[in-house]
């Protein structure tokens, strides 16, 4: 199903109002998350994950967004990475623990038993997590309005460890834009592109390792990219 004939497409800008800080980097791909949503649209509520593993039998339609150099290797979606409102950086930590006042329900058949915490089931975690707290987050992009919409109309935490609270929405934007910001914006990048990509646009830019497209994971899709100066 080609995105050509089935979507009406515009500039559009996407905000995220936000009620809590969210642990993610800053670049946090739109289209990453619409993916999610597509397959999820599709297929229902994810009952369990392979690490390093997708799905890619999924006959998912292509995104309601536009293609830049469609076919190539090097395509991707016409969808700026995330533009974070005056952000702060900060760190937090989630902990497990057993809690040892109640061992004494452990059943240990009637023998002497100890709850191992320093490894196994029961380890004990103390981990950070580095998250940016900010008012809104946007993105710009080409794409068919109704149709994410749709997509971000089940989407209430953005992010990473939403099942403790991070990156809850208070409120989804999509609306037409102007002007196609999602590449360039007063000769800034957006987003990540193709060096060659960037020297024809003629803006300044540096190099960093990062995916093309979603998934961004995947190793097949990461490739050394011009980005934002």
């Amino acid at each position: 199903m080609g995105y050509r004939d089935e979507y009406h497409l515009v500039p559009l800008r996407i905000r995220a109002r936000l009620r809590t800080a969210v642990v993610s980097d800053r670049q946090l791909p739109l289209d990453g998350i619409l993916l999610y949503q597509a397959h999820r649209d599709q297929c229902g509520s994810q009952a369990a994950t392979i690490p390093g593993d997708y799905s890619g039998q999924m006959k998912i339609a292509t995104l309601p967004l536009e293609i830049v150099c469609p076919g190539k290797r090097n395509w991707y979606y016409r969808c700026s990475w995330a533009q974070w409102s005056h952000e702060i950086e900060g760190r937090d930590y989630w902990n497990k623990r057993f809690d040892s006042a109640f061992a004494d329900l452990v059943n240990f058949d009637g023998r002497r038993g100890k709850v191992i915490i320093e490894q196994g089931r029961y380890k004990a975690y103390h981990m950070p997590v580095f998250y940016r707290a900010a008012l809104w987050v946007e993105w710009y992009c080409v794409g068919d309005q109704q149709e994410i919409e749709h997509f971000l109309s089940t989407v209430t935490h953005i992010g990473k460890k939403a099942v403790q609270g991070w990156g809850r929405v208070a409120e989804w934007q999509v609306e037409p834009w102007v002007e196609d910001w999602s590449i360039v914006r007063d000769g800034r990048l957006m987003r990540g592109v193709p060096k060659d990509h960037a020297q024809v646009l003629g803006v300044p830019f540096e190099m960093m390792h990062y995916g093309i497209r979603p998934s961004y994971w995947k190793a097949s899709n990461q490739m050394v990219l011009a980005v934002g100066m």
